[in-house]
């Protein structure tokens, strides 16, 4: 007698990010959904009593040592719409653990954009009754025959169970319950589209990607993706393919060389080949050409491409120009599409209908079965974190995710960050290398105007004599300009002169911003506006001024300056308000010579006619409370420098100051990145901050301060107290370090006070970073008397 067949468990995540529920819940899979359930499915099930939306991990075989196993609660209900890909699965633990987070969290970023679609619970015949049957039931119990009748009547012999047991019809569930324990009807919960379709099964979903994958390399040899110049499903076929560099040459040749040898190896290639590029190419030096060269040979090859950009603004010039080479196998995907657009986009990405993915963060996520290759394009920019919720970096992610499926990645950047290019100096990334311009381009020379010299001789203004005859020049020319203020608004703060009170926020513990439109003032952190003052409301004195300059005084001094010339602005307010695309569009037309903006305008736009960008407030950003300072302000301002002289006419750069003798704006001067990383570098290593060390950050939030601070107090107390014994068990490594708690920065933001805590570890050892804010998180939890109602954060390598 053969030994009886024992059923699968599903391994279950529950969508409840909490640290608690942090793990596998098995859940026995009935034979109706044998077939259905599978790992990267999304399914429903009964937890605590609730309904609750999951999704499986992976699968377990029943054995004897698991008997008590069977006693476990069904899967009520599987999504078939979608499945995540193996080397999604394959992330969920790393992701949660990297970040601190839980596996819901991960699991949430993954899933189709928009809210889950909860099951119903459906009545079926199990088979049509025959009178006889119902008349012996009309002997016994008169509610099920008349039940079996109704469902006999329905279309399909289905019914909604929560119609048939509400008000109109009124069927008690005991009747329900007499009919299932009597093999006659069967209740599912299934979602909308499962009521209509049977799911598919395994093996016809393989045949299916079979065929799909059949279809990409039939459609990537007859369209020439490999040769971007041809017709690429749908592309432009007139389109001239540039003439490459001897260096882009170079790097297309290597990256060509690594997706051949990726497709062969997958996953299982030795960790040499396995290792990320970095392409540090000059700004206009035509690194997107070669990234579009290797996306035409991963496609060719039979495989798809992730292109992620740092701002969705970027997205629209980026898709145009991918979608004269590629054409219909392009698809956006970012937090700015709408929610609908959104899901539309996911699903036709899961479907195989696109083959190139273009989107900032998320995207990283996007649901690609045949994921060859992934670019990270500026890859040093901040917008790669995720500051909320999952607090995970987009470009580990990539690496990660590439390992799991096998793709190719490319970080490319003109400034890569410090850690990202002492990784390729060390040998763990790939070094290419661009060092100019195609066509024979030069890039921009840089003048630095010391604006104590300009105050000095009388000259009040934002904009110094030589900038404003240098705009004079190109008008003149009609060539185009780009000036650049990170501030927006008209003041940047407003004060009493009489008893120097500056006009704050009340939600949050920053100066109001003055707007000419509108005559308000405006908090940039949480949208507070209120009307400008008349007097003071601490001295009740009228001499109230503004200070300060912001990007609609910049408009208005240009104005008043150049009656006539036309303007644009772009910075949030405006964005907000019409929108990005068509500014950059106008700009792009022709329609005004002058564009001032804030960093949205500073990376990755090209436009042929700017010969002139000026920085208004080039040392504004050296002076912030972060060691990144330095490195952010030099890759800001080497990016804003990029935009100018990018075609056929030679561009100028004029970066305005107070302390023009700074290393990293002399650095900027003479696109010294190498300099700049070399001094950069040093003063890192001698105060041990990272690439030497590595630091996380716990942040405390709530509506009393006290209890903020109480919760910050305690788990500093926690976390030194790891941190000696630490230092006890492990006498021959240093231990970490625990500074504060102090407040934040920016000390109050919408009414909720925030504490810091700041840990560091010298070394690359942020494991022991991790294992100290877990095992203080579990200390906390467990404290009775803690503070209620604090938000605890916490973040890894900030």
């Amino acid at each position: 007698m053969e030994p009886r067949q024992r059923p699968e468990l599903a391994q279950v995540i529950v969508d409840i990010p909490h640290r608690d529920l942090d793990r596998v819940f098995h859940y026995r899979i009935p034979d109706a959904l044998a077939e259905e359930v599978l790992p990267g499915r999304e399914v429903w099930v009964a937890f605590h009593g609730k309904l609750i939306r999951g999704w499986v991990l992976g699968l377990e075989a029943a054995t004897a040592e698991t008997e008590k196993a069977f006693a476990l609660q069904p899967v009520e209900a599987v999504n078939g719409s979608y499945r995540l890909g193996d080397d999604l699965i394959a992330l969920v633990p790393w992701l949660a653990r990297e970040t601190l987070g839980t596996m819901a969290d991960v699991l949430r970023l993954m899933a189709p954009p928009g809210p889950p679609v909860r099951p119903a619970a459906w009545v079926f015949l199990a088979s049509r009754p025959d009178e006889e049957t119902i008349a012996f039931w009309e002997g016994i119990d008169l509610e099920c025959a008349g039940l079996l009748r109704r469902l006999a009547r329905a279309p399909q012999r289905r019914m909604k169970y929560a119609s048939l047991t509400g008000k109109a019809i009124a069927v008690p569930p005991a009747v329900i319950e007499r009919l299932v324990a009597a093999g006659l009807v069967v209740v599912r919960r299934l979602l909308p589209k499962a009521v209509k379709a049977a799911i598919p099964s395994e093996a016809t979903q393989k045949k299916d990607s079979a065929t799909m994958r059949e279809h990409a390399g039939k459609t990537a040899g007859e369209s020439g993706m490999g040769s971007p110049s041809k017709s690429a499903a749908g592309g432009d076929p007139a389109f001239a393919e540039p003439i490459l560099t001897p260096d882009q040459e170079r790097a297309v040749h290597f990256l060509t060389k690594a997706l051949a040898e990726m497709t062969v190896s997958g996953p299982g290639a030795a960790a040499s080949d396995r290792r990320p590029f970095l392409l540090h190419g000059v700004t206009g030096s035509g690194k997107t050409e070669v990234y579009i060269r290797a996306i035409g040979e991963a496609l060719a090859q039979g495989r798809q491409a992730l292109l992620l950009v740092p701002e969705i603004a970027l997205t629209p010039q980026t898709e145009r120009r991918l979608r004269e080479r590629f054409g219909d196998a392009v698809a956006l995907l970012h937090s700015g599409l709408a929610d609908a657009a959104r899901r539309q986009e996911w699903q036709r990405i899961h479907r195989g209908d696109a083959d190139l993915v273009v989107g900032a963060r998320s995207a990283v996520f996007a649901p690609l079965p045949r994921l060859g290759l992934i670019i990270v394009d500026e890859e040093h920019e901040p917008s790669y974190q995720q500051e909320n919720d999952l607090k995970y970096h987009a470009r580990e992610a990539a690496v990660e995710r590439a390992r799991h499926c096998g793709a190719v990645v490319v970080f490319g950047s003109a400034t890569p960050a410090l850690e990202t290019y002492a990784q390729a100096l060390s040998g763990r990334f790939r070094l290419l290398q661009l060092r100019q311009r195609p066509a024979g381009g030069q890039l921009p020379p840089v003048d630095v105007i010391d604006m104590r010299s300009e105050l000095a001789d009388g000259n009040k203004g934002m904009l110094s004599r030589s900038l404003l005859a240098a705009v004079e020049e190109r008008l003149q020319r009609r060539q185009q300009v780009i000036l650049y203020l990170n501030r927006r608004g008209f003041s940047t703060f407003v004060i009493c002169r009489e008893c120097g009170t500056v006009v704050t926020c009340p939600r949050c513990s920053i100066s109001l911003v003055y707007h000419r439109q509108g005559e308000q003032l405006h908090c940039h952190y949480c949208n507070y506006r209120q009307d400008v003052p008349q007097t003071c409301p601490h001295c009740r004195s009228r001499a109230i001024r503004y200070f300060g300059a912001g990007t609609q005084r910049i408009e208005e001094e240009l104005r008043a300056s150049f009656p006539g010339v036309p303007v644009l602005r772009m910075d949030r307010d405006v964005a907000e308000r019409e929108g990005i695309a068509p500014v950059l569009d106008a700009f792009g037309r022709g329609e005004a010579p002058i564009l001032v903006g804030t960093q949205m305008i500073a990376k990755g736009l090209d436009f042929p006619r700017v010969t002139l960008v000026g920085v208004l407030a080039a040392d504004a950003s050296l002076h912030i409370s972060d060691f990144r300072a330095a490195e952010r302000t030099f890759q800001l301002l080497s990016q804003v420098a990029g935009r100018a002289g990018r075609a056929r006419d030679p561009g100028q750069v004029i970066l305005q100051t107070y302390c023009p003798e700074h290393y990293c704006l002399q650095a900027v001067q003479f696109h010294d990145y190498e300099g700049f990383f070399r001094r950069e570098i040093e003063l890192r290593q001698q105060l041990s901050y990272p690439p030497f060390a590595r630091l996380a950050r716990v942040l405390f939030s709530g509506p009393e301060e006290p209890l903020v601070r109480l919760a910050a107090d305690t788990w500093a107390e926690i976390l030194r107290d790891l941190a000696v014994a630490q230092a006890q068990i492990r006498v021959d490594t240093e231990g970490f370090d625990v500074w504060g708690p102090a407040p934040a920065p920016v000390a109050k933001v919408e009414n909720r006070f925030r504490w810091l805590l700041t840990l560091r570890v010298k070394g690359d050892r942020t494991e022991v970073l991790r294992s100290a804010l877990s095992a203080a998180a579990r200390d906390y939890d467990r404290r009775r008397g803690r503070p209620v109602g604090v938000t605890i954060s916490l973040m890894l390598n900030p």
